[in-house]
């Protein structure tokens, strides 16, 4: 499909991990469908500086500092980490956020404690750096939402990155601050639940994403997921919502500039 009449922003894709074709080509087959910025988020102390050096080769691209849940336990000093990568950044003006962090209990690829722990940290440096959160969430939000009301929500508050939830915790985490990011898994032929959120959400918390190279949308299931897929998530979100994806890529778009400031 073309959307070159459009421009979208994907809030969410790890760039450093799209190795199906040069990144030059991958670059160029966004720009043919209208993503006119991307986000390129990091999850390990060794994407910190990969994602940054795609930032600072193009004025479109920004990115995250962070370490994923999964990876909760191979840095004990996470903190200590990401305040030295982030002082002496000298491309500090395009790290947009904090993550991809948050809690992941269906995976568990490290202990609960490690996990609550490590977000925690993240969220405490989110709020003294002035940055929003870019949250991973799987079957954690009881414990997701206890540790932001014991540390606080940070002033700009974030994302709840791929969201797959239910629409209750949709609303909890609105409520409590954050935006709400849908990537390719809505256009899955079992995902009608999350059909059915997509129509809650209130307009002004509304983002799109891609999550590449990983969840391709259909009709690109099972191929390596890329930016250029992202208006097929975009058709699905107009299709939920009764409106059309030029005002779903207005809307989302609108909304990723406000929330990192891009």
């Amino acid at each position: 499909m073309s959307s070159t009449q459009v421009t979208f922003i994907d809030t969410h894709a790890h760039l450093g991990m799209l190795e199906h074709a040069p990144t030059q080509e991958i670059l160029a087959r966004a720009k043919d469908q209208g993503i006119s910025k991307m986000i390129t988020v990091s999850t390990h102390e060794e994407s910190w500086a990969i994602n940054e050096k795609f930032a600072a080769n193009s004025s479109d691209i920004y990115f995250t500092i962070g370490l994923h849940p999964h990876d909760a336990e191979k840095v004990p000093n996470c903190e200590t980490k990401l305040r030295a990568f982030y002082q002496a950044s000298k491309n500090k003006s395009k790290c947009v956020a904090i993550g991809e962090t948050g809690l992941d209990f269906y995976y568990n690829f490290a202990g609960k404690e490690a996990q609550i722990d490590q977000f925690e940290t993240q969220v405490k440096l989110a709020e003294e750096w002035n940055l929003p959160l870019v949250i991973h969430c799987r079957e954690a939000f009881p414990d997701l939402f206890n540790s932001l009301r014991k540390v606080g929500v940070p002033k700009r508050a974030g994302v709840m990155h791929c969201f797959t939830g239910t629409t209750e915790e949709a609303l909890e985490s609105i409520k409590m601050g954050f935006s709400i990011s849908f990537s390719g898994i809505v256009t899955f032929k079992n995902a009608e639940a999350l059909r059915a959120t997509v129509k809650e959400i209130p307009e002004d918390r509304l983002l799109i994403e891609t999550d590449c190279p990983f969840l391709a949308p259909v009709p690109h299931r099972g191929k390596k997921n890329e930016p250029s897929f992202l208006p097929h998530t975009a058709a699905v979100l107009a299709a939920a919502r009764g409106v059309s994806v030029e005002t779903i890529a207005q809307i989302t778009s609108a909304n990723a500039q406000r929330l990192f400031q891009i």
